[in-house]
């Protein structure tokens, strides 16, 4: 159940006044933040070859793969040429997480301090954050450090989301949704700051390891990227004459399939994380979507929408699009992402939706959907304003 934005109601004030509300909810600011290393299929050959043997069968599958995803550019870390990643021992997890604390929070604060900056709201005046990442999982997390850098209140109300893989940025946005209806419920004002933060290159060499120890091929190491996305979302409450309205978000939805259970996952070995993908993931991934579309839109063309669809892969994009019959242009900015950025896990959605409110005029009705472990597919229905 999400935000049934043509239903007004009134909550009573401290002074027993009423005031009346509603419960639409707006995106008042995105950003994005990526690192300035971008590497292409032949960076990766020769990352990989530095280290492990040309001629290993694995390695050459991988390479083969690496050329045929289509993703053109990844952004990476400046540690993809640090010494520490590339010796004949790969790095502890210990080493992953300091590298996360390294680098984490300034790329993220980097994304937020531009939505908060179209926002038109100080970091001070944020009530709520809700934080996401699928390559770190330390406690106190990298929110802290975050809403340390940003200048962000103590008394602000702190969620970390873990667990969600790829879906997490718009799991994210749920949690924050959910959260802004129930502060206008209170007859508060609700100024909410998603974040989102991925750093898959420090776990490049536990993928690689992990491949050359038992010799299968291990698709993720040609996928993913680092990035950061940041989401301002508020309640009427929270919005002045000034404040910019990018979308209101009409609805949302997760939807987790049956009998896909072991189609995505995350683990931990000693080197890092590692991320399993199933060839048939994207045969799921694009039959999955109906549900949640029919929960979201009813009967609606939903192809004549915008679509702001996780950049997962080729082949789940091109799935999805099939299954549902979405023409290329109204996937324009998944593609784009997906060709410069590659995977960025759950930073990878809001970075889509932050680049199709630049690509010129779009449809007034925007689908946003991404996949994550389970199989779990999140989804919202957004009204475009910008």
């Amino acid at each position: 159940m999400g935000a049934n934005w043509s239903s007004p109601g009134e909550t009573e004030n401290v002074d027993g006044s009423k005031q009346e509300f509603s419960d639409r909810l707006t995106i008042a600011g995105l950003g994005s933040a990526w690192p300035e290393l971008l590497v292409g299929t032949e960076q990766l050959r020769e990352y990989a070859e530095s280290i492990y043997p040309a001629n290993s069968p694995w390695l050459q599958k991988l390479l083969m793969v690496n050329a045929q995803t289509g993703v053109q550019t990844r952004a990476v870390l400046e540690c993809w040429n640090d010494p520490m990643w590339r010796g004949p021992v790969p790095p502890t997890i210990e080493q992953v997480h300091e590298a996360f604390d390294k680098y984490a929070p300034p790329l993220t604060a980097s994304a937020a301090r531009k939505a908060l900056d179209e926002s038109g709201f100080a970091a001070s005046a944020i009530t709520h954050m809700v934080s996401v990442t699928a390559t770190n999982c330390k406690c106190p997390g990298y929110d802290h450090l975050v809403a340390k850098e940003l200048g962000i209140s103590g008394d602000a109300e702190r969620s970390l989301i873990s667990g969600s893989g790829c879906a997490g940025g718009l799991a994210a946005l749920r949690v924050a949704n959910s959260m802004a209806c129930a502060s206008t419920l209170r007859g508060r004002p609700a100024r909410i700051l998603v974040l989102a933060c991925e750093l898959s290159s420090i776990n490049l060499r536990a993928e690689l390891e992990a491949a050359n120890q038992s010799g299968k091929l291990r698709i993720g190491a040609a996928l993913f990227s680092d990035g950061a996305a940041a989401v301002v979302v508020c309640n009427d409450l929270a919005l002045t004459e000034k404040t910019p309205r990018l979308f209101t978000i009409a609805d949302w939805c997760q939807n987790v399939s049956a009998e896909t259970y072991d189609e995505v996952s995350v683990t931990t070995v000693s080197q890092g994380f590692l991320v399993y993908l199933s060839r048939t993931l994207p045969k799921h991934a694009a039959a999955a979507v109906h549900r949640p579309l029919q929960r979201l839109f009813g009967g609606k063309d939903v192809q004549s929408f915008d679509w702001a669809l996780h950049a997962g892969g080729a082949a789940i994009i091109d799935g999805v699009a099939k299954s549902v019959g979405i023409p290329d242009h109204h996937l324009r900015a998944t593609r784009a992402v997906y060709s410069t950025r590659g995977n960025t896990a759950s930073v990878t959605v809001l970075a889509v939706l932050d680049k199709l409110r630049t690509m010129g005029p779009g449809t007034d009705d925007v689908v946003v959907c991404s996949f994550g472990p389970g199989l779990t597919v999140e989804m919202a229905r957004l009204k475009r304003h910008c």
